[in-house]
């Protein structure tokens, strides 16, 4: 067995056994919701959506004991932290049985990323992510102590909650509406966690290397900025511009929070069941995207979109090859981006379809809710709440493979790369 299929197979039972723990963890009597047990179906889905860091839930999380709560909170940092480390940590699984090949086709997994510096980059993680976490609690802290009937304590532990939560891109929230009636401090902050969540391991490295050596960015890491920044704002601009030419009112700073939470975090400051058909159509955009690679996050990634709109405009442009910075993207780079980005949208069409079996959805809903399990962002517009066991069943299905789909698919794609030096002719196709 090669090294990538070992690294594939530890990958997803890594996710699966955690998973499986949680369930188990919140079936058992200790947990309760509301004072009762939760039947083992429900148990299955929490730990699924928070091992996956999704935020769909068929029972209220408010009505955990706190216990329950602590699991749920431990299955997410879990969740996050194996799918920045795993991303980076995979080239050490069976490190002795490495071939030169093998490592090859690990730097060319992490975009040329230097194989000797892939342990400075676990040890990044891990204090980037303390740091941001314990920051975003002791600023959450002063703002939940600011809210009605929250003493110190509570605040406190509303803080650690939503911190993580938010970091991780999680979308939990001890609260029945979200962040619906929280002050601009919390929200703010929380969707501040959440940019800093989705950015990517890489991202944070090249900071780091920056602000330690003044190395400049790569060009990866310009593309994700850029992207990101592009996609917070454009996103923002454009649900407040829909919500008005629907006459209808959002604020900017709810715009820009949904923008933001819409791309894999699920929570939400206004009620989206409210959203017009235009704005429902920019939130599945922004969801389907995501954020980057070897973040918190899920979706197809701002890489992939990235490539395949450039790709697209240096068409519409006479070119035939994509650069960007001044540097020409290598083919096999464009063909993947493009793989990724249409079998995200077939996964849509296919849940869509299986979900619409489920219950008496509308187009709208069961597309809206599987785009929210696959790209583990965990907004819903009520399906999820009303499905049977079979539309939990599907759910659990899309947000596991949302989770460890993209990565684990882009070794495979990695996998079947062959070079060779057999050339046979072009000929070209009729395609209008």
């Amino acid at each position: 067995m090669s090294f990538l299929r070992k690294s594939q197979l530890y990958f997803i039972f890594s996710f699966f056994a955690l998973i499986i723990i949680g369930a188990l963890l919140l079936w058992s009597p200790l947990v309760t919701n509301n004072g009762q047990s939760i039947n083992f179906v429900d148990a299955v889905f929490t730990a699924t959506s928070a091992v996956c860091v999704t935020g769909l839930t068929t029972v209220n999380t408010s009505g955990f004991n706190h216990f329950g709560q602590i699991i749920i909170l431990m299955l997410i940092q879990l969740g996050a932290i194996g799918i920045m480390s795993l991303t980076s940590t995979i080239i050490f699984f069976v490190r002795q049985e490495m071939s030169i090949s093998d490592k090859a086709l690990m730097a060319s997994a992490s975009g040329g990323f230097p194989v000797k510096e892939l342990k400075k980059l676990m040890i990044i993680v891990f204090l980037y992510t303390a740091a941001i976490e314990i920051a975003g609690i002791f600023i959450l802290t002063i703002g939940f102590w600011g809210m009605t009937d929250n003493n110190i304590f509570q605040a406190l532990y509303l803080a650690t909650f939503h911190s993580i939560s938010a970091f991780c891109n999680a979308g939990f929230s001890t609260f029945d509406d979200s962040l619906m009636r929280v002050n601009p401090l919390v929200k703010h902050t929380i969707g501040l966690l959440i940019i800093l969540g989705g950015l990517g391991i890489y991202v944070i490295y090249d900071i780091w290397q920056f602000l330690r050596h003044r190395v400049r960015f790569r060009i990866y890491s310009r593309i994700v900025i850029g992207t990101t920044l592009f996609l917070i704002f454009g996103g923002a601009i454009a649900i407040k511009f829909m919500e008005w030419a629907s006459e209808k009112y959002i604020s900017f700073g709810d715009a820009l929070f949904q923008s933001v939470t819409a791309r894999t975090a699920g929570f939400n400051s206004v009620d989206i069941t409210a959203f017009s058909a235009p704005t429902t159509i920019i939130m599945v955009i922004l969801m389907i995207i995501g954020a980057s690679p070897g973040s918190t996050g899920g979706g197809m990634k701002t890489t992939t979109a990235a490539l395949v709109f450039l790709s697209i405009y240096n068409i519409f442009k006479g070119k035939t090859n994509v650069v960007v910075f001044k540097r020409t993207i290598p083919m096999p780079n464009i063909l993947k981006a493009f793989t990724i980005c249409f079998t995200f949208i077939g996964l849509t069409v296919i849940g869509a379809t299986l979900l619409s079996f489920g219950g008496d959805f509308t187009l709208k809903d069961v597309v809206f809710e599987v785009v929210s399990a696959l790209g583990t962002v965990g907004l819903s517009e009520g399906v999820t709440s009303r499905c049977s066991i079979y539309g939990k069943m599907i759910l659990i299905i899309f947000m596991f493979l949302g989770r460890i789909g993209p990565f684990t698919f882009f070794l495979f794609l990695l996998s079947k790369e062959k070079d060779s030096n057999l050339r046979y002719p072009e000929e070209k196709i009729i395609l209008g």
